[in-house]
């Protein structure tokens, strides 16, 4: 028996050195990052959401792990005022939200509070994001999980997740997720970075979306230290849950490296301000400390001589877009343990690397988006995961935003004179058909305007909705809806098609009002089936259509609000 049990003990004892040896050999230390350049964490939900403690412990637990700067991202609806910057424990804490979009989540910085909820499609988030001022991250685009992953890729999102933290672990088998927990204790940074790997189809996006504008790459570290193991929803509200992988153990996973225009000066505030621009400027780059810490990575490039006479920028870091004049220099160094490979790739593909030094590729004249991965002889995961990761330098790319206006050659007005209301039990919608009602809507609307009054009743939300349906008929061979609106203050509503067996089946997409009138074109291409929705048809059956509707509902409207819409010249066209 004795034997036995002494046996066993030897083979568990070798069964943890051998885990223990798999691991990454520990965080080897490098040269300090440039004073400019400041290490900290995206992407991090608090006890607000589904983290589970408070924003000071959570700046102290950044604190220990050696960062300067976190932004928050609790989920949220974006009607929340954010906290103001502040240093919390020595660590500048930025709040953030982590929006939810039909397509994915959207993690937005920079947002004052929204006047209404903002959620919807994800074309549609972005586009009350940046009419407020804000810009965003589309949140873990390679998650596993089909509620988390990104679908919104044809919209203009400002940037994205290169790894997320709670994505990586998704998708490994169940054997080094065991042995990652079971070597947690002793080595927890060590033991999350055997679950990562590089993420090839989400750099694969990035890289050929990068080609046609600028998209800001980052790591989020998706730190919430709540590990459920009953979760159906997003956020997960589950009520039993463990606090692993710790705060600490997943800021020292990896970390964003900002280059910052001016070191950091001790206000808050402005501090902030100069974080944010260089982030929004692309000039990040991520490192994974739980290989080697703290790293440091110089990237720029040179185009033409300096003698030359023309106005244009000819020199450039990451994140920047520069013409090719003559011939383009990139230049690449970085504070990395013995055997680290630099590699430049071009669009995504490999065009040059060196090991053990800095790189410097000359004669480049073909336009493209130009970055820098690094491995070390290290590195975890299959495929081995980068040690660090740029964001491009864009030579000789057009990235001006094309936008074109379509010309409509044919117009057929709504029957807006037939237009009548529907509400639920306890809401009101109330229309006037005529002249604006509003003498600071009159500047636009025509003679015949709807001018709808709607008020949705208080408490939870409870499929509360206001609507002005408006029958039409023979809507195929047409394009799009379109129409003027003007709103007292800001508001999003729908406009719905409604059609199918009984009348009941409905497609919408939703449009933005407020004070200054505006025209609404909404092409028939982008209403989706609303939730609920049985048809199995993803585009409205123009043919079957009997009603344009117009609703406002608690989709971006709270329990308790009223309003006013003023809408005229509504029309199909084609």
């Amino acid at each position: 028996m004795k034997r036995a049990v002494t046996l066993l003990g030897i083979f568990v004892l070798v069964v943890a050195l051998v885990m223990i040896w798999s691991l990454p050999p520990g965080t080897r230390g490098t040269a300090p990052t440039p004073v400019s350049t400041v290490r900290g964490a995206f992407h991090i939900h608090s006890d607000r959401s589904d983290g589970s403690a408070g924003v000071d412990a959570i700046a102290g637990f950044a604190a220990r792990a050696g960062l300067q700067f976190i932004i928050l991202t609790d989920h949220g609806d974006g009607t929340r005022s954010p906290d103001a910057p502040a240093y919390r424990n020595g660590v500048l804490t930025i709040d953030g939200v982590e929006l939810n979009t039909t397509g994915g989540h959207y993690a937005a910085m920079n947002l004052p509070a929204s006047p209404y909820p903002i959620a919807g499609t994800p074309e549609d988030v972005i586009e009350d994001v940046h009419r407020l001022g804000g810009f965003g991250i589309a949140a873990h685009p390679g998650s596993p999980r089909p509620s988390l992953s990104w679908q919104g890729w044809e919209t203009a999102f400002d940037g994205l997740e290169w790894i997320n933290g709670d994505s990586e672990w998704r998708d490994e088998p169940r054997a080094p997720i065991v042995q990652a927990l079971l070597t947690y204790l002793l080595r927890a940074p060590q033991s999350l970075a055997t679950l990562l790997d590089r993420p090839d189809s989400v750099l694969a996006r990035w890289d050929a979306l990068t080609t046609q504008r600028k998209i800001v790459g980052i790591a989020g570290s998706d730190a919430h230290a709540r590990l459920g193991f009953t979760q159906r929803t997003d956020p997960d509200v589950a009520s039993f849950h463990v606090p692993l992988p710790g705060y600490e153990a997943s800021f020292r996973v990896f970390s964003n490296h900002v280059v910052l225009a001016a070191p950091f000066a001790g206000d808050a505030a402005a501090d902030a301000r100069l974080l944010l621009e260089a982030i929004r400027g692309g000039h990040v780059y991520s490192v994974i400390d739980a290989i080697a810490s703290p790293g440091s990575l110089a990237f720029t490039g040179d185009s033409g001589s300096p003698l030359s006479s023309t106005t244009e920028s000819r020199t450039a870091q990451m994140g920047d877009a520069m013409p090719i004049v003559g011939e383009v220099s990139l230049r690449a160094s970085a504070n990395a343990p013995p055997g680290t490979a630099l590699v430049l790739l071009r669009n995504g593909e490999r065009l040059h690397e060196v090991v053990d030094g800095p790189l410097e590729f000359k004669g480049i004249t073909a336009p493209g988006a130009y970055r820098i991965e690094a491995y070390t002889t290290a590195a975890p995961g299959r495929p081995p995961v980068p040690w660090l990761i740029s964001n491009p330098i864009y030579v000789g790319l057009d990235l001006r935003e094309k936008i074109g206006d379509r010309v409509f050659t044919a117009r057929t007005p709504a029957r807006t004179a037939e237009a009548a209301t529907e509400s639920g039990l306890n809401d009101t919608s109330r229309i006037d058909v005529g002249p604006p009602l509003d003498v600071r809507a009159r500047t636009f609307a025509s003679d015949e305007a709807i001018n709808w009054t709607f008020a949705l009743s208080s408490g939870a939300a409870d499929g509360q909705f206001a609507a002005v349906p408006i029958p039409v008929s023979g809507l195929e061979g047409f394009d799009a809806v379109q129409f003027r609106v003007w709103s007292p203050r800001p508001v999003r509503a729908w406009a719905q098609l409604r059609a199918g067996a009984g009348n009941t089946e409905r497609w919408g997409a939703t449009f933005y009002a407020d004070a200054e009138a505006r025209w609404v074109t909404i092409p028939f291409a982008k209403f989706r089936p609303i939730a609920g929705a049985t048809s199995s048809s993803v585009q409205p059956p123009l043919a079957q259509v009997q009603f344009l509707l117009l609703v406002v509902d608690t989709l971006n409207s709270l329990p308790g609000s009223r309003g006013h819409l003023t809408i005229s010249d509504v029309a199909f066209v084609k």
